[in-house]
């Protein structure tokens, strides 16, 4: 039985990419790029699996389910920008400038991970042995 990498984590890893895009969220003067993107990557990825707000199949989930999961994953993933701006003021890392921009930060990262999930093959599981 082989082990498969998340498709999740990856994909949160593209999200912080297309969130890091955004104005408002900014790589300090003295800071290493590739840390900063690694430190809040990791952030989002820790705190992500810890708290999973995402249907196991999004092709086949409830439109309902989709907007209540997605409303609580976007106030998740702003509260970890807050959370990386905070980090980053401390530690390599990225600033943040405010409510506004870590809501957009969260959108983004939300929307992006939510779309590639769907576009994503799907995974078959292979039927273990009762």
């Amino acid at each position: 039985m082989e082990k498969r990498t998340d498709p999740v984590a990856v994909f949160t890893f593209v999200g912080v990419g297309a969130a890091v895009l955004l104005p408002g969220i900014s790589l300090r003067e003295d800071a290493s790029p590739v840390l900063g993107f690694v430190i809040t990557g990791l952030l989002f990825l820790v705190v992500n699996q810890a708290i999973r707000c995402y249907p196991t199949d999004i092709r086949s989930a409830p439109p309902v389910m989709l907007l209540i999961l997605g409303a609580v994953g976007v106030v998740q993933d702003t509260l970890l920008w807050l959370l990386a701006g905070w980090v980053g003021g401390k530690v390599d890392g990225y600033e943040v400038d405010g409510f506004g921009t870590a809501l957009l930060g969260g959108l983004v990262v939300r929307t992006v991970v939510l779309a590639l999930m769907a576009l994503a093959p799907r995974r078959t599981e292979d039927a273990e042995p009762a």
